[in-house]
């Protein structure tokens, strides 16, 4: 919802609650862009909170009932992210090949001002170490949150591991200005890992 509200396709509402929702994820999604412009000028490690909240209109108080740190405020898009693929694998039995092609499914069906955010963070994190460190713990954390058994954590570290490899290497073709199909560089990232799983069992 606040990447559709950034763009502008949201359509008037007039109930309250419906107008006060839109009113906060609005705020939210202007600190979000906020701190990716001031992370993408200076980098993280160089970005205060109070820097985010002046550029998006907003007191430090505010920031922080919306978010718990400053990294926090620019993975917004990967935390919708994971949280769709979260949903579409639902709480059925759970296999390799269905968090694969939960994850799959949800690459193709980001598009738009989605897509250019998740391309904006992707390559954000190729060169912003603190931002990639928290990343990382903020994946481990909602690993540990939603897996409780051993497999079910193995799958879903197993399927990260080719998403964060995908998803990087289709944010350099990107920004070398070069057409990627991400699902497609999902697959082949999904293929090299199985083809040594392969080579480690018959070691």
């Amino acid at each position: 919802m606040t990447a559709i509200l950034a763009s502008g396709s949201i359509s008037l509402v007039t109930d309250t609650t419906d107008l006060r929702e839109r009113r906060r994820l609005a705020t939210r999604a202007d600190i979000e862009a906020a701190a990716l412009d001031l992370f993408t000028q200076r980098g993280s490690e160089r970005t205060t909170v109070d820097d985010i909240a002046v550029a998006a209109g907003v007191s430090p108080r505010t920031f922080f009932r919306y978010f718990p740190t400053k990294e926090d405020a620019a993975l917004g898009t990967n935390r919708a992210f994971d949280e769709a693929i979260t949903a579409r694998v639902g709480s059925g039995t759970v296999t390799l090949a269905v968090v694969v092609e939960a994850v799959a499914a949800t690459l193709a069906e980001f598009g738009g001002a989605p897509i250019d955010r998740l391309l904006r963070v992707r390559c954000l994190l190729n060169h912003d170490d603190n931002l990639r460190r928290a990343a990382l713990r903020t994946e481990a954390d909602q690993c540990r949150a939603v897996h409780r058994d051993l497999r079910a954590r193995v799958m879903a570290e197993t399927v990260n591991v080719a998403m964060r490899a995908a998803l990087d290497e289709w944010a350099t073709h990107r920004a070398a200005g070069e057409d990627a199909d991400l699902v497609e560089i999902f697959h082949e990232a999904c293929a090299v890992q199985s083809r040594m799983f392969e080579g480690f069992h018959r070691e």
